[in-house]
């Protein structure tokens, strides 16, 4: 009998296909990770115009409601780790697609709001293949609303003072 000359053959076979099985499982975690990055970035981007276009201009707790935190706040976003106030960027643009370098002085001439989250860097944790790279930006524009003015004196997060 061959019992002897096949003994751990088992044990390498299930190392080969042990290996290919964890690859592709976490290969698919990572990716169900990194769908969810992607969709925080764009519901992030989608936040802070929608807030920006309510709010006035330059509002410092813009930033900290679009990462999905408490004004006031500072640090990192609560949702994804890394994320800072730095990497959304709010731009004031005229109708015809420039951006207002003084929105606030040139308060009737803001037709949209951009935003932009930008600049996030995305660790993948597959075995063997760890790299991290930059998502590409996430812009959002929408038209001007009532940029924190409002019948009632109120603003986005309370009394305009």
């Amino acid at each position: 009998m061959n019992i002897t000359k096949q003994s751990g053959l088992h044990t390498v076979e299930f190392a080969v296909v042990g290996a290919m099985f964890f690859i592709l499982l976490f290969a698919s975690i990572e990716f169900g990770r990194l769908m969810f990055v992607w969709n925080t970035l764009d519901e992030m981007s989608r936040r802070a115009a929608r807030v920006a276009v309510v709010c006035p201009i330059e509002h410092s707790a813009i930033r900290r409601v679009a990462m999905f935190d408490e004004p006031g706040t500072s640090g990192e976003s609560p949702i994804l780790k890394g994320l800072m106030e730095s990497h959304i960027s709010i731009d004031y643009l005229t109708s015809t697609g420039g951006v207002l370098a003084d929105p606030a002085g040139n308060y009737l001439d803001i037709a949209f709001i951009r935003s932009e989250v930008s600049g996030f860097q995305h660790q993948l944790i597959i075995p063997f293949f760890f790299q991290t790279f930059e998502l590409p930006p996430f812009v959002t524009v929408l038209p001007r609303e009532s940029l924190g003015v409002s019948r009632e004196g109120t603003g986005c997060f309370g009394t305009i003072s």
